[in-house]
């Protein structure tokens, strides 16, 4: 599988699967419930997008340190918008914060799951 179909895999997984949690915890505890959880797949998701961006954005041929450059501002850039996102997702979900952590460790899982994957397939 190419680099490009990978993050499309993840991506696309963790977007299902942070619509599969929302529905059940909308079944079982109602939408503010599924919203929380909703916005926990968007705390893992958005992210990470931005850093698959970012370190896509330099051309293949690039030097080895401009690619490395890249992944390292990204991830610093993920961290803190992780955070910060963490700090709003909490501002209107607080009540209901274990649809909103569920969702966030499940779409990681997603992410790590296919690591596993992926790393076992190259050998």
């Amino acid at each position: 599988m190419g680099s490009n179909a990978t993050v499309r895999a993840v991506f696309g997984g963790q977007a299902l699967v942070a619509l599969i949690s929302a529905g059940a915890w909308w079944l079982a505890s109602g939408t503010e419930a599924a919203l929380a959880a909703l916005a926990g797949g968007a705390v893992a998701l958005v992210p990470g997008l931005y850093l698959a961006v970012k370190v896509f954005s330099v051309p293949p041929d690039a030097p080895p340190k401009q690619v490395l450059g890249a992944f390292y501002r990204g991830e610093a850039v993920k961290f803190g918008l992780t955070a910060f996102l963490f700090i709003i997702a909490l501002q209107w979900f607080a009540s209901v914060f274990a649809p909103l952590i569920a969702t966030y460790i499940l779409a990681l899982l997603v992410y790590w799951m296919a690591l596993r994957v992926g790393v076992t397939e190259q050998r």
